[in-house]
């Protein structure tokens, strides 16, 4: 395969272009597998915070929270851990 050469530059050949295609699309496969884990995990956390916050006094004394405990936890965005 023939590199081509202008003053200092040196042009890719297809193999190359080939290689780098395939390194950008499993990069970008990568972020978008990652976004959707980040995606899921907020969601959840949503979920869970709006099912703690419909919890009467009965069901926290069954899993061990107090109102203040529930309280803190649904006050946090849907980012935060």
């Amino acid at each position: 395969m023939n590199t081509l050469k202008a003053k200092n530059f040196h042009f890719i050949d297809d193999m190359d272009i080939s290689a780098l295609t395939l390194a950008a699309i499993e990069r970008v496969e990568s972020f978008a597998a990652n976004v959707k884990l980040v995606t899921g995990t907020w969601i959840r956390r949503s979920h869970d915070r709006r099912a703690l916050a419909m919890m009467n006094q009965h069901m926290l004394d069954d899993i061990g929270l107090t109102r203040h405990d529930i309280d803190r936890e649904i006050a946090k965005y849907f980012w935060q851990k």
